[in-house]
């Protein structure tokens, strides 16, 4: 069956009709409008269904690209069952070259199964309620509850092998919608403002009226318009009569339509409120988000950053990534996921335990410091995003210092980024609890992983090659995209930004050339080595020529179309290892590799670095001493304050350190 799916893949060129499922939440139908855009795109203008559940229709008609809409009703389903699935099913019964199911429900799966020549979809984890499904289907994955919902809709186009830059796009906002809302602004004399939507779909996720009133009275206060907004439904207008009146505060609650809220988000500064469609419209404008989070899956359901191309996996009271900042109470069941506490549409308790103060204090702090940031990141965002700009470290071992040194090294390259600047800090660690309380993205290397990688302990420094690779894949890093690493003796007192422009499509990038093999006398046991060897790695001859330099990789910078180079670099090191008798095969390998296609450039001018096992010995005292001091301050403050760390050494210090290994011999 594996072979036969990917066969039908394989032969599936430019479908003419699409089908897609989505038998969820308007939430579900509204981040599935990526995916769309990306197959619109991706497949030449195809036509494109969706059969949806009939109370999502009134996002569904706006998302672009669509052709026709299917509808599935409950209320039908209980009066007339048949009659309606026999109603869809003839609409839709081999109608379709491709259909994608986003939803593993059996209904979902089975018109998917009846409409599509190939046919793609989510299904259960649980084999026991999944097997006919597998069975069936040209393919599926998996759906992860662990996982967002923008990225378990992303899992098809892997399938079908589209490469996708996790953005999730706005849908745009419509001429008529965009002048009504500017003359409504207008008319109220509004110009910058911020958007609070009190309200969501279920009563259960509703932040209390006590607490929401000291939110917007607090609010009020900022001297910035406040829009309130929201539907014409039961929820909303028992929210509009509850409402006080507020200087600076309007409310638009029932007065404009969903393309009309979406063209005053636009329009809007940052968006307060609750996690609902509303915030998720918002997210992809790429608005500065202060979103109130109760029982919530929030691994599925946080509002998406394209600024970092990622969303929130852990429970925190606050936490701020990008330009989300998410708020949920301190409690051990949170996030329960439930319709609240007993699951039966209740309170939920845990809303009841998010303080407005603190709301209050981060738009507060927010306003007062980052007055231009959101305007500067939608600038940014609503341009083309040429590539993504990673900067990684490699952190394992016992050793603090290693951990330490990483941290620092960053925190002196974050003082020279802007916000406009969208480079993302991955950290490669065994021990990710030492980054928790920094602005980067940990991926864990696991204790097979970092055996596998060494050779048994044998070759520690292949660890970097296999890293490397190992977060380009697990970034699912595009052409284009550049990833610089960094080893964790490295600091910044110049701007390193150009280090991203040497990295190009033809070029990579090394710390320093350190000369010729067969010119340099420390080189000497490659030559005597490898001279006169032949090696063969996927077909291809290598042999040591009068060219071959050792450059130095405590610094790298490769594009993603380079990764595999790092195989065949590491096919070298291997190789090498058996018969090179040097440390420094891990570095020579990546030369060899690299230049065998690519242009390689120093970068030394930019980065400085203690290296040495003295300069080591006296800057992990300096590093120790200084986040015993400064640990508990902000992120801003340590970077603020890394840049006045000297940890050159002085005349004085070189020479008692020469003096004390003379007597310590």
């Amino acid at each position: 069956m594996y072979f036969l799916a990917h066969f039908c893949i394989k032969i599936l060129k430019n479908p003419n009709k699409i089908l897609i499922i989505i038998q969820r939440s308007s939430g579900d139908v509204f981040l599935s409008s990526s995916l769309i855009k990306i197959l619109y795109e991706k497949y030449n203008s195809p036509k494109i269904d969706l059969l949806i559940n009939s109370d999502t229709y009134f996002i569904a008609k706006i998302i672009p690209f669509v052709n026709n809409i299917y509808t599935f009703s409950y209320n039908e389903k209980q009066s007339n069952r048949w009659k309606q699935e026999k109603k869809i099913i003839l609409k839709v019964f081999r109608k379709y070259d491709l259909s994608i199911n986003l939803t593993a429900s059996d209904r979902s799966v089975l018109y998917a199964l009846l409409s599509g020549k190939v046919s793609i979809s989510a299904v259960e984890i649980y084999k026991s309620k999944s097997w006919w499904k597998r069975i069936f289907l040209t393919n599926y994955y998996y759906f992860d509850n662990s996982k967002h919902i923008l990225e378990n809709n992303f899992s098809s186009l892997k399938i079908l092998n589209i490469q996708f830059n996790k953005i999730h796009h706005d849908i745009g906002i419509t001429p008529a919608a965009n002048n009504i809302i500017k003359n409504k602004l207008k008319a109220l004399n509004i110009d910058n403002f911020l958007i609070f939507h009190p309200s969501t779909q279920y009563k259960y996720k509703i932040y209390p009226q006590n607490l929401r009133d000291i939110l917007l009275t607090n609010l009020s206060k900022l001297g910035i318009p406040i829009i309130i907004t929201g539907s014409n439904n039961l929820l909303d207008l028992e929210i509009k009569k509850q409402l006080p009146s507020l200087p600076n505060v309007f409310d638009f609650i029932g007065e404009t339509s969903l393309k009309e809220f979406i063209a005053l988000s636009k329009l809007s500064s940052a968006y307060i409120g609750m996690d609902t469609l509303n915030m998720h419209i918002a997210a992809s404008q790429n608005k500065r988000i202060f979103a109130i989070f109760g029982p919530t899956n929030l691994k599925m359901w946080s509002p998406w950053s394209n600024h970092l191309r990622l969303s929130a996996v852990d429970n925190k009271p606050l936490q701020t990534y990008g330009n989300i900042t998410i708020f949920q109470a301190d409690m051990p069941c949170v996030a329960c996921g439930k319709a609240g506490c007993n699951d039966d549409h209740g309170n939920s308790d845990c809303l009841d335990n998010i303080d407005p103060n603190t709301i209050v204090n981060e738009i507060k702090n927010w306003n007062l410091n980052f007055n231009n940031e959101l305007a500067e990141i939608s600038i940014m965002m609503n341009t083309k995003i040429n590539s993504r700009k990673i900067l990684l470290y490699i952190v394992y071992g016992e050793d603090q210092n290693y951990y330490d040194g990483a941290i620092f090294s960053f925190l002196t390259f974050k003082y020279w980024l802007k916000d406009t600047d969208q480079i993302e800090i991955v950290v490669l660690t065994e021990k990710p609890d030492l980054f928790a309380s920094y602005p980067v993205r940990t991926l864990l290397m696991s204790a097979r992983q970092k055996n596998e990688w060494s050779l048994n302990g044998q070759y520690h420094f292949r660890i970097k090659n296999r890293g490397l690779a190992y977060v380009l894949d697990k970034l699912e890093l595009t052409n284009l995209d550049k990833i610089l690493f960094l080893d964790t003796d490295t600091y910044f007192h110049k701007s390193p930004l150009p280090l991203f422009d040497l990295i190009k499509s033809d070029q990579a990038l090394f710390y320093l050339n350190e000369g010729l093999i067969y010119e340099r006398k420390r080189f000497n046991i490659f030559v005597q080595s490898l001279e006169g060897k032949i090696i063969t790695i996927d077909g291809e001859n290598y042999k040591l020529s009068r060219q071959s330099a050792m450059w130095g990789s405590l610094m790298m910078g490769i594009t993603a179309d380079m990764r595999s180079s790092l195989d065949w670099a590491d096919k070298l090191l291997l190789k090498f290892f058996d018969i090179v008798p040097a440390h420094t095969i891990e570095p020579f390998s990546f030369s060899e590799s690299l230049q065998r296609k690519y242009k390689l450039v120093e970068g030394k001018k930019f980065v400085s670095l203690y290296s040495t096992s003295r300069k080591k010995e006296h800057a992990k005292n300096i590093l120790s001493k200084f986040f015993i001091e400064n640990k508990a301050l902000t992120v801003t403050d340590q970077v603020r304050l890394a840049q006045y760390v000297k940890i050159k050494r002085s005349f004085f210090k070189v020479l008692q350190q020469r003096i004390q290994s003379v007597f310590n011999k």
